[in-house]
This record gives C-alpha cells, sequence and structure tokens, in this order.
C-alpha cells in the first residue's frame, strides 16, 4: 500500500514521489512519506537513529523477507541507504548524504510450525509465538520479557535464523551453514552483519540456547571485510 505524497518545494518532492511509487509497486507493506502522521508513528517506535535522516525519503513496514529484500534491492540500485528501525540497536547516522529508506519489521510478525520448527518473524510477540505452538500440542522455551522476537533473537531452542544482507541476498544460517563467517558474525553481533528478518526455534522446547560468540578488537577486520562481501555499496552502513 502507498501513501500519495502531498507537494512541496524543492527537489525532495521528486525523491519522495519516485520513492512511494516505486517502492510501492514493490513491497507488500506500507511505504510512508516521511512528513506523514503514519510515519511519524512508525519512526517514534525506535531511538536508535536518533533524529531521522535529512534526506529521509520514505518508511516501509515490511512485512517480511521479501519486503526486505526488495527494499534493499532497491536502494542498491538508486544509490541509497537503508536504516532498520530496531529500537536496540545504534546505527550511526548517515554522513553520505544519500537519500534515506527507514526500514521497519513490525509487520514482519508471521509464526508458522513446519517439520517441528518454529518459524517465526522478529516482528511477532513472544506471546503469540507460544500460542500458535501450544496450539500444535507444543512447548517452547521463550522469554516473558522482552516482548518481540526482535528483542531477543537468540533466545532457546535458536536453531537459525534467516538474514537479508545488504546486497539484498537472503541468508539462512545456521550452525552448518556453509558461510561461517556469517553465522559467526551474527553470534557476535546480530545487528552488524544484515537485516534479521525470521528466527528458527525447536518445536519442543529441547534445543540449546544459542551462545554468542565474543569478539575481540581484532575482529573488527573480520567485520569489515564481511561488510565488503556482502554490502559493497554500503547501503546499511555497516559494520559501525
Amino acid at each position: 500500500m502507498t501513501i500519495s505524497p502531498r507537494p512541496h518545494r524543492g527537489g525532495a518532492a521528486g525523491r519522495v514521489a519516485r520513492a512511494a511509487m516505486e517502492l510501492g509497486d514493490l513491497v507488500h507493506g506500507p511505504v510512508l512519506p516521511p512528513y506523514t502522521a503514519d510515519a511519524a508513528v512508525e519512526l517514534l517506535r525506535t531511538t536508535s537513529i536518533g533524529r531521522p535522516p535529512s534526506r529521509l525519503v520514505a518508511v516501509v513496514g515490511a512485512t517480511g523477507t521479501p519486503d526486505v529484500v526488495a527494499t534493499l534491492t532497491w536502494a542498491n540500485e538508486h544509490d541509497a541507504e537503508v536504516v532498520v528501525l530496531d529500537p536496540h540497536t545504534a546505527q550511526p547516522p548517515s554522513r553520505s548524504g544519500r537519500p534515506t529508506v527507514a526500514l521497519s519489521l513490525a509487520r514482519a510478525d508471521r509464526v508458522v510450525v513446519r517439520d517441528g520448527l518454529v518459524h517465526a518473524g522478529v516482528g511477532a510477540a513472544w506471546s503469540q509465538v507460544r500460542r500458535v505452538v501450544g496450539a500444535g500440542g507444543g512447548t517452547v522455551r521463550v522469554p516473558r520479557r522482552p516482548d518481540t522476537v526482535a528483542d531477543a533473537p537468540g533466545a532457546g531452542g535458536l536453531r537459525g535464523v534467516t538474514l537479508v544482507t545488504g546486497d539484498g541476498v537472503v541468508h539462512h544460517l545456521a550452525g552448518a551453514h556453509p558461510d561461517p563467517e556469517l553465522w559467526w558474525a551474527f553470534r557476535c553481533r546480530p545487528e552488524a552483519v544484515g537485516v534479521v528478518t525470521e528466527v528458527v526455534l525447536d518445536a519442543d522446547g529441547a534445543g540449546p540456547a544459542l551462545l554468542a560468540a565474543e569478539s575481540t578488537d581484532g575482529d573488527e577486520a573480520r567485520f569489515a571485510a564481511l561488510a565488503r562481501r556482502h554490502d559493497p555499496a554500503d547501503v546499511l552502513g555497516l559494520p559501525a
């Protein structure tokens, strides 16, 4: 869904209108012009970006992984940046002056149980995860606080995650993933390797809690190498 932007003076009007039209054709969630009340509500969900970027052209309410892929792909094609509205991640302010899209994952809240595994979007409430699993006769070891999957993506029973890197590529990460560097980086700093859209949990609660990997000062080069490989256009501006 796209809300048509109101006209205003200067080249910003054209950028906002084009972003709304193009992104609105690509994503299932809402595409909100930055000066609307609805966009302000989305931006107020987080303190991670401080004040909105000066060249903010749209706020996208992603409903799942495909919307995230579409937004990042659009940003790569239009020399733009993407700021993820995550209340727990301090993403540095843009210094490039490029057009910026704010990406909200609050609507990525689908929860399904398949083959003994729970697939939960990061916008889902943990209470919703418990209800869905319980309806199928299973149990899942999840925290009662914080409230959403995004608050604690490494909760007990984690088997893997779906991650979208800055180049718009989807990675289904797990312990046996063929890219051990991405799996290591996620365990060190989930916010510094891409956009996590979904977690995969054991439906019977038997899986071990995710053990976070520790990074050292010498690991900054590893994060930088991952950023160059998976986000060459610096769309996400990571790592900090």
